[in-house]
């Protein structure tokens, strides 16, 4: 007969098995509070400064910038203060988006006309976190809930809307308003879908000469009447580019 092997008795883990992943895992925990507790402040517009608001508001002064604007009460009473939010505070952190970030008590009552900020330019307090985009590019225009979801999804919006972009021609009225009007427009008629390099080229334009209108036209589609005989001819799928210097006056849309 074989002899009868003794089963080994197993042992429970050490409480070190488990005490190793719970550190890091509270390590880990602590590297991310810490590194939140790194992020920038972003500076308070003093709302008293009516020269500081007319900047934000419109542009106005030499800074000439874009803002992007939280409404956000000040601390009162040495009080911290409600925190700023996250997809703002994000969005700032990312520090890509073409514009300068700032906080601003949107329930203060502007002097002149006895209405608080959201009254003034018609901010829905309601839609929260409450932001909206001012400066150079106009006046204040609030951003949609759908943008504010995350601080990724609120960059990409003032990209888009602050970045500088070629207007595009759907009709004759575009092309004298956003064209023929300017000081010096610079017009790509595309002759069919642009390659990479031409939409390389024409970033490039807009970032070296911000002074300059730069629009596009599908020449597939539209035909430039009384210009096309001063043009290039039209070949399918080359690409024409042209430059337009206003000498004196302006065209209204119904010339």
């Amino acid at each position: 007969m074989g002899r009868v092997t003794k089963k080994k008795k197993s042992q429970a883990p050490s409480l070190e098995t488990f005490l190793k992943p719970a550190a890091g895992v509270a390590l880990a925990m602590l590297i991310y509070y810490f590194m939140q507790g790194l992020s920038k402040e972003i500076p308070r517009i003093d709302v008293n400064d009516a020269l500081a608001l007319r900047e934000v508001f419109f542009g106005e002064g030499a800074a000439q910038k874009d803002y992007a604007v939280l409404c956000h009460p000040e601390a009162k009473d040495g009080s911290v203060g409600i925190p700023v939010s996250s997809v703002f505070q994000d969005s700032f952190d990312d520090g890509s988006a073409p514009a300068d970030y700032v906080l601003m008590d949107c329930e203060h009552i502007l002097p002149e006309s006895g209405k608080s900020i959201y009254d003034k330019f018609k901010l829905n307090k309601k839609k929260r976190p409450t932001v909206f985009v001012s400066g150079k590019v106009g006046p204040p225009k609030q951003v949609p809930e759908k943008h504010l979801k995350t601080g990724a999804m609120l960059t990409k919006l003032l990209k888009q809307m602050l970045e500088p972009h070629a207007a595009k021609i759907e009709k004759t009225k575009d092309l004298k308003e956003k064209c023929l009007n300017k000081e010096v427009c610079g017009l790509l008629l595309k002759g069919g879908k642009p390659e990479p390099y031409v939409k390389h080229a024409v970033a490039n334009l807009l970032g070296t000469y911000p002074s300059v209108q730069f629009a596009s036209i599908d020449s597939t589609v539209l035909f430039l009447t009384n210009l096309e005989e001063y043009l290039p001819e039209y070949t399918a799928g080359e690409h024409r580019f042209v430059v337009f210097k206003k000498v004196s006056g302006g065209l209204s849309a119904g010339d």
